[in-house]
């Protein structure tokens, strides 16, 4: 119940934001300043460093959270029963075979390699950014704005969903990451002001947090739903 509400809470939360984003790229426009390279490598270099932690998580989940709590966490991992073991971050059964793939006999989580592909492809993409200059409309970026809030929605939607396919889950999480790209540099570009990209990047991890809590509470619903005694969620 309260993992629900939590939920209720992110999405609510993630609207919000959403909301804000709509609202800045209108009220904001700016058709007197200009994008400066200075701006640039300010939002982008934020941007690429979110990206480098992100892919850091990927691999490696949870790792800031233990150097935070490192005494709590050891205390907590001796009190542990053992579970199932854990393939490409998941449990080791039938129930979570859909949520990795296997790649040259490796099993992979297929949302951590979404994320990390979409994160090497932004960061290549965002240095092209940097380099290129941009002469486009508004409206293309009220566009690249709407279609980015679209990707994060189909995204929560394809995770929600009871059954999925391993390579549909990889590419959403792909495209979700590059969202997050085309929403930052759009705002930028319409607002004509760093502060307003640096709070797209601050709100793309929050887009982020809510996918991540829709993933846990999907484990959590597959674990309740199995009759074997592991419950590792």
């Amino acid at each position: 119940m309260k993992q629900n509400k939590n939920i209720l809470y992110y999405l609510i939360l993630s609207t919000t934001a959403a909301a804000i984003i709509l609202l800045l790229s209108f009220v904001k426009t700016s058709t007197t300043n200009t994008v400066t390279i200075n701006d640039k490598l300010l939002v982008a270099g934020a941007f690429i460093a979110s990206c480098i932690f992100g892919i850091s998580i990927a691999i490696y989940p949870g790792w800031h959270k233990k150097l935070i709590k490192k005494e709590s966490h050891n205390l907590n991992k001796q009190l542990q029963k053992p579970t199932r073991k854990r393939k490409g971050h998941h449990p080791d059964c039938q129930p979570f075979k859909s949520h990795t793939i296997t790649i040259k006999n490796k099993t992979l989580c297929a949302g951590c390699l979404g994320l990390s592909t979409g994160a090497i492809l932004a960061i290549i993409l965002t240095i092209l950014y940097i380099n290129t200059p941009l002469e486009q409309t508004n409206n293309l970026y009220h566009i690249l704005i709407i279609l980015g809030l679209t990707i994060i929605s189909l995204t929560y939607i394809e995770i929600m969903l009871p059954t999925r396919k391993p390579i549909i889950h990889v590419i959403s999480n792909i495209l979700l990451v590059i969202s997050f790209l085309l929403i930052t540099i759009s705002i930028l570009e319409i607002t004509k002001n760093t502060v307003y990209g640096l709070i797209a990047i601050l709100l793309s991890f929050l887009w982020l947090d809510t996918r991540i809590q829709l993933s846990q509470w999907q484990h959590t619903r597959i674990c309740h739903e199995c009759t074997e005694n592991c419950k590792t969620y």
